[in-house]
């Protein structure tokens, strides 16, 4: 079948939304990206190495569509297996979610990525063409010399291959940036292919879809996005340091700053988790590198994010008047609000920071997570109001259950009745009218109300 004619037939099965679709990974972008095609009218097939994974969508259960306020599918048009083979033939898109993380080096590790693609090319129907749309963050180049790669194996399926790449968006739990909401970049091999393609997403998202002129330009501005944000974030953490050694409160400062139209408003913490902030930037350094640029901002930027637990356990000894408490809670354990992501979280580096510095025992409260591991010396538990004696709580992430806390029950139970928001997440007469030894993230010690 000729190109054109191939493009025609593609975008009368998306119209008619009889396109047969394959996400290839389950997780925070994948299910609700498959969950979203299916909601629109596709047939949809979920595909995950996990079989936990698989076994708890099959019964129903998804810690993720659960968050994001989706239900699972069920019925004819929904599947979900661990097996490429006998699911990705009949499918005329199979969209790639995989993780991009980094190496002990921090350096790009996309070998889930490879993995998927060998699979994939290996499962299609090579009497017909596929278009793969990998959705996972990577350095400009690599979707189109990835699957190059692959289908070098499989000589017999090149010509069968179309590629594209659209970056992922989403903000897991945070209401109105979710895969039906959030604009959408799409770059393809094909102009006309780059077309359909902003028609298939368009069916998924009230956001725009914005079509642009390469694969490359789509990977790029994935990178690009992340690593704007992780210096952004920076810049807000390092306010956060100087500010109150010029006896100011970073938050009032930035909130006064913020009232002018394009400032770009952040709020300082205990340091950047999940899997974009603190991970991407790295594949941007990387290929910085490769090409001969020093990118200054960046490192810099990743440099200050990835110290503020260090410098947020030494606030924590300060409050505490120079010594270890013996008995801390920390309150929240996920990297952001109200999700049960724990990719990168702060807290673990924050835990182990505390311990550094003579902590004897670390409790760590999360109504999201049910079980984590924890270094040494730490341990979750269930119930905050059933703890007694505790030197210090901190404030980790500011989850909804953390936030509405009755404090004063909390104070009544604490031996010292000590408090650190590393979230700036409540006002600070909260704790300071009522008794507590309080101090946060961006705050000087001499405060004067």
């Amino acid at each position: 079948m000729q190109l054109v004619d191939y493009l025609d037939r593609l975008e009368d099965r998306i119209d008619n939304l009889e396109a047969n679709i394959a996400v290839i990974g389950l997780g925070y972008v994948g299910l609700p990206t498959a969950v979203a095609f299916h909601k629109a009218g596709f047939k949809v097939v979920g595909v995950d190495a996990s079989s936990n994974v698989i076994n708890s969508l099959k019964n129903g259960s998804s810690q993720i569509t659960e968050e994001v306020g989706m239900e699972i599918p069920h019925g004819s048009r929904w599947k979900v297996t661990s097996e490429f083979e006998n699911s990705i033939e009949k499918c005329d898109l199979v969209i790639v979610c995989v993780p991009t993380p980094v190496d002990k080096n921090l350096h790009p590790d996309i070998s889930a990525i490879d993995s998927a693609l060998d699979s994939i090319i290996k499962s299609i129907n090579n009497d017909n063409k596929t278009v793969i749309i990998l959705e996972s963050t990577v350095q400009p180049g690599t979707t189109r010399n990835r699957i190059k790669l692959s289908s070098d194996k499989h000589p017999e399926s090149k010509e069968r291959i179309l590629m594209a790449y659209c970056p992922e968006r989403v903000s897991p739990g945070e209401g109105g940036y979710g895969v039906e909401d959030v604009p959408r970049v799409i770059g393809s091999e094909h102009e006309e292919l780059t077309r359909i393609l902003s028609k298939l997403y368009g069916k998924i998202t009230s956001g725009d879809v914005i079509p642009v002129s390469s694969i490359e330009v789509a990977e790029a501005s994935k990178l690009v996005e992340n690593a704007q944000r992780d210096i952004d974030l920076a810049f807000a953490n390092e306010l956060a340091i100087l500010l109150p050694r010029l006896g100011l409160d970073a938050e009032e400062v930035l909130s006064a700053a913020s009232s002018k139209w394009n400032f770009h408003r952040h709020t300082p913490g205990i340091g950047v988790g999940g899997h974009c902030i603190p991970i991407d930037p790295h594949y941007y350094i990387e290929i910085a590198k490769k090409n001969g640029v020093a990118s200054a901002m960046s490192p810099a930027a990743r440099k200050l994010n990835s110290m503020m637990p260090t410098y947020s356990a030494d606030e924590v000894i300060k409050l505490c008047g120079g010594r270890p408490p013996e008995k801390v809670l920390i309150l929240g354990f996920s990297y952001k609000p109200n999700v049960s992501d724990s990719r990168e979280t702060p807290v673990l580096n924050l835990i182990d920071e505390l311990l550094k510095r003579g902590v004897k025992e670390i409790l760590v409260w999360d109504p999201n997570i049910e079980n984590q591991e924890l270094p040494n010396k730490s341990s979750f538990i269930s119930d905050p109001y059933q703890i007694e004696g505790i030197d210090c709580f901190i404030i980790a992430t500011a989850h909804d259950e953390v936030m509405e806390l009755n404090w004063k029950k909390l104070r009544e139970s604490s031996l010292k009745s000590r408090i650190f928001d590393g979230r700036r997440c409540l006002p600070p007469t909260m704790f300071t009218d009522n008794g507590w030894t309080y101090h946060a993230i961006g705050r000087p010690w001499k405060w004067k109300k």
